[in-house]
């Protein structure tokens, strides 16, 4: 039947039909090609200029310069003890929420396995006094640390002698990135969230503070190798094989332990998603229920590269529980035999550390414009911070920082006489840090979440190995 032959009403039906569809695709079009426009004109080449080359290179070692030009304290009475505290703080939510680790993508969270919380340490040597502070997150987010600064003269203390880290958990509480990247890992923003998580870490610094006695420090490397692998390039690569336990021994008799380790925080790697700590949490509880230790406490080690080891054909409690089970008995094992000694050396460093451009690819040779970048992150200064407590050196960095890039410390460690522990997420994020060689591997940590490579592996190691020089 020719459109002529059709009911007058059905034709009028057909020739809108007609001019909506017209409409519809010219609309597509215009929206495809503003599109491509859009695209073409904010991708541009990986710059694969070496890093010694570049501008911020030179500024960073400047700035280490007058580092080294600012002598580290001497203490004059090695014989007298440091005094230690610490303390805790809760900020479980009373209701679900979105996790850090997968923001939006899956919702609220489905019910709670542990509580999360902030603990700190206080030491005190008479000349001065430093807060070391981890928190049950997935990073030490920029908001947070703003508000923690803010309030942390109400308590006697600056912010250039607090410590932070993180235990990683992607199952802890979201809602404190203020950006659209920030919202997307952690969920919508809320003030009440990022409030209450510093308002925990006040009170934890302020318990450590209150409950100070004179301690001794001991220091143990326990090989933990069974309990992790390099997730980037499996056997390709090297891991960070050790469990390093800091043992706190007060006067009193009571003890504590501080350590760190490389494996990412995720045995909840499946589609139901409770509020949790972790590994960290249930190696804690483990812990703090024995006659052995009165408290414990995870900071993140080098957990760039690293995830815990996988239980065949397990779910995520088997797994959580395996690798908690494994590693408390490692340290139950080692703690009664580590022996403490009297040490008052203790100060720590702050280091601003310039970095290229925002670099964050879309394929092995093309990336997003800077400004894009800044626009959908942010753009947050970055430090390297470091504590000298009696012979070890804590070197925080702002980042998820690759435990294959730890050996490359130990010569430098060797030659100043002291024991050198990296950890991750200090309050600021720059993204992933790995060993340059796998810059170009197609995945998540080199490909999407190396935001400021590339040469960024050589490009920390030596900050780092300099910084240490001047501890």
């Amino acid at each position: 039947m020719s459109i002529d032959m059709m009911n007058p009403g059905v034709k009028k039906a057909l020739r809108i039909t007609k001019k909506i569809t017209f409409f519809f695709l010219k609309a597509l079009g215009i929206f495809i090609l503003l599109l491509l426009v859009f695209i073409g004109a904010n991708l541009t080449k990986i710059d694969r200029t070496p890093y010694k080359e570049m501008p911020y290179y030179r500024t960073t070692m400047e700035r280490i310069k007058a580092l080294k030009n600012t002598p580290a304290p001497v203490v004059s009475n090695q014989t007298d003890s440091i005094k230690a505290g610490w303390g805790k703080a809760d900020f479980t939510p009373n209701h679900p929420v979105h996790l850090a680790g997968y923001g939006d993508r899956y919702g609220n969270s489905v019910g709670l396995q542990d509580s999360l919380r902030a603990r700190a340490f206080v030491f005190d040597n008479g000349n001065r006094k430093v807060a070391m502070v981890t928190i049950d997150l997935l990073i030490v987010p920029p908001t947070i640390l703003a508000v923690i600064h803010q309030q942390l003269s109400t308590i006697g203390f600056a912010k250039e002698n607090v410590y932070f880290s993180a235990t990683h958990s992607h199952n802890s509480v979201g809602h404190w990135g203020s950006r659209v990247v920030g919202r997307l890992l952690a969920g919508s923003y809320e003030q009440s969230v990022v409030d209450n998580i510093a308002r925990a870490v006040i009170r934890a610094i302020k318990q450590a503070d209150q409950t100070k006695e004179y301690a001794q420090l001991g220091y143990v490397k326990i090989n933990a190798k069974d309990l992790l692998y390099n997730r980037l390039v499996r056997e390709k690569g090297i891991v960070d094989p050790w469990l390093r336990l800091l043992k706190i021994k007060k006067q009193s008799g009571k003890v504590a332990t501080l350590f760190t380790f490389a494996a990412h925080s995720t045995c909840f790697a499946s589609e139901r998603k409770p509020i949790s700590g972790d590994y960290p949490n249930r190696v804690i509880q483990l812990l703090e229920k024995s006659p052995q230790i009165d408290f414990a406490a995870f900071f993140a080690g080098a957990m760039g590269s690293h995830a815990p080891i996988d239980v065949p054909g397990g779910n995520d409690y088997e797994q959580l529980e395996n690798i908690s089970t494994k590693m408390s008995a490692l340290v139950l094992d080692k703690i009664d035999s580590v022996s403490t000694k009297a040490n008052k050396q203790l100060f720590m460093r702050s280091l601003k550390i310039d970095l290229r451009a925002p670099q964050v690819k879309i394929s092995e040779d093309w990336r997003l414009r800077p400004w894009l970048f800044y626009a959908l992150y942010g753009d947050y200064p970055a430090y390297i911070t470091a504590l000298r407590l009696g012979d070890l050196v804590f070197v925080g960095t702002p980042c998820d920082f690759s435990g294959e890039l730890v050996p490359q410390f130990d010569a430098v460690s060797q030659r100043k006489g002291v024991e050198t522990i990296i950890t991750s997420f200090n309050g600021g994020y720059v993204g992933y840090i790995t060993y340059d060689k796998w810059y170009n591997v197609n995945e998540p940590e080199t490909r999407h979440m190396n935001w400021f490579g590339p040469y960024n592996g050589a490009y920390f190691t030596e900050v780092i190995q300099k910084v240490i020089e001047t501890m």
